[in-house]
């Protein structure tokens, strides 16, 4: 650590240093993807309420149309983010990334759909800076002992979101839909119907879209603030140091023999179904929640739904870090088998109680075997949170130690394949029931994990092939100083 990174913080341990930098960069990831996550469960249902009350102010499926645009950008960005990294620092990365992300919500005080889409967008930008920042910046802060225990951490404090998103969409809820009469009284001059007399799809008003994207503004504003104040410099013996001497166009260069790695082409079907998986989860599931017509009367569906996908993020993030610490290797293997048959129960739970038709539109058709409950709903978003924190962590913590020379580069090709995977669902949504997610996604899930087992066994075979290297290096060393300390007696 560095003595111009304050007094206080040189007197800490060295492990104490990475808790406070992880806690910090989870802390700030709570922060700017509060609105983020939160409003996409609730984005297509939004725009659709618009564009019902107004249909020439905004297209009636731009809420998957802008993620896919937003994930669009974010494929492109990934192409250059590592040399953005090289050309400023991951602390600076990720400040510019948080900016980006505030931009979104602003739009809906008044929506305007050239705005919509130009900050979605930059959204996707945000995201890939973010990610290419978060890898750089935990990399730096992490030993190798040590990174699957700070990949835990810091994601689940960052899934924390969906725990204060929900928090945050169930009290304006409540504020706007009649429940509470005497704040009723004073709005009910400036609210529309949340759910129509009809009991049709449900609906939201214009003063809740606005109350709702203030606040996800506001807090994704106080994580502008964290990733300002965050320590930049880097602790002892970490995976790598922040300190970059690569060129721009060499940056440019890596980039292109990563993606021409063996290493990465295999992991390729693991990265598209962690993009696959979050479109599911972060939007079209929660879609049809408020697309199905028999739901609307259980307008607390969405924050339901945050609320469990929330606790299933972080109490997976524990685990997985507890276990990290007992356990050799268990952000791997162990972790990756367990993220695939969560996902695999998550897509059974969802076919059997979901009508067909409900992703695509306001749907009064009757699911397969039995209507969603709101026990079944925070059942279903807590077995999809534990399944995301599963993948995500196990590739975090691949691209963190499978090209060691090509880290930065590593964590954006994931990126890459991953938004890929993300925008092309997002831009054929409108046109999928649901049984092509649930039997895709577990299709998926099989191959990616046979991809996956191969390549963390090349890993462990190189690992065990260093270490050897690291000991034979060790004994010759023992052995010189043994003969020099000979030659003095002599």
């Amino acid at each position: 650590m560095s003595e111009k990174s304050g007094s206080w913080i040189s007197r800490m341990s060295p492990r104490g240093f990475e808790l406070l930098c992880v806690v910090m960069l989870g802390f700030g990831h709570l922060c700017i993807m509060t609105g983020c996550d939160s409003q996409a469960f609730i984005l297509e249902s939004v725009i659709h309420s618009i564009h019902e009350r107004d249909p020439g102010r905004i297209n009636s499926h731009a809420g998957y149309y802008g993620q896919a645009t937003c994930y669009l950008a974010f494929v492109i960005t990934c192409l250059v983010s590592p040399s953005i990294l090289y050309a400023t620092s991951a602390k600076t990365t990720l400040f510019i990334a948080s900016v980006c992300f505030t931009s979104f919500p602003l739009g809906f005080l008044y929506t305007n759909q050239y705005y919509y889409f130009f900050s979605a967008a930059l959204n996707g930008v945000g995201f890939a800076l973010y990610y290419t920042g978060n890898g750089g910046y935990l990399t730096s802060h992490s030993t190798r002992n040590t990174i699957e225990s700070n990949v835990s951490i810091s994601w689940a404090i960052g899934s924390s979101c969906m725990i204060v998103g929900a928090g945050i969409i169930a009290l304006i809820t409540y504020l706007t839909a009649g429940q509470a009469p005497a704040t009723m009284d004073i709005l009910n001059s400036t609210l529309n119907s949340t759910v129509s007399a009809q009991h049709f799809e449900r609906r939201f008003s214009d003063m809740e879209i606005y109350l709702l994207f203030s606040v996800f503004a506001l807090i994704s504003f106080i994580g502008n603030v964290t990733f300002l104040l965050m320590p930049s410099s880097d602790i002892d013996n970490c995976i790598e140091s922040s300190q970059k001497t690569v060129a721009f166009r060499d940056g440019i260069h890596l980039m292109y023999r990563a993606f021409r790695s063996p290493k990465m082409f295999i992991l390729i079907p693991m990265f598209m179904l962690t993009g696959v998986h979050t479109s599911f989860w972060v939007s079209i599931y929660p879609t049809t929640l408020t697309f199905n017509s028999h739901l609307a009367k259980m307008i607390y569906l969405p924050a339901i739904y945050s609320l469990g996908v929330g606790l299933g993020e972080t109490i997976m993030g524990m685990l997985i870090s507890f276990c990290s610490k007992r356990i050799p290797n268990f952000g791997m293997r162990p972790t990756m088998f367990i993220g695939c048959f969560l996902t695999i129960m998550y897509c059974g739970l969802i076919v059997i109680s979901t009508p067909a038709s409900s992703p695509m539109a306001p749907t009064s058709e009757k699911p397969l075997l039995f209507q969603p409950t709101r026990l079944l709903v925070f059942v279903i978003a807590l077995i999809g949170g534990m399944s995301d924190c599963c993948l995500c962590s196990v590739r975090s913590v691949i691209c963190a130690i499978n090209m060691p020379n090509r880290r930065d580069q590593a964590f954006s090709v994931s990126k890459f394949y991953q938004s890929i995977g993300t925008c092309v669902v997002f831009f054929i949504s409108p046109f999928l029931n649901i049984y092509y997610y649930t039997i895709g996604i577990p299709i998926l899930c099989v191959i990616a994990s046979f991809c996956f087992f191969f390549e963390t066994r090349r890993i462990k075979r190189m690992e065990k092939t260093m270490t050897n290297m690291e000991l034979d290096q060790a004994e010759q060393r023992k052995k010189s100083s043994k003969y020099e300390t000979l030659d003095e007696e002599f």
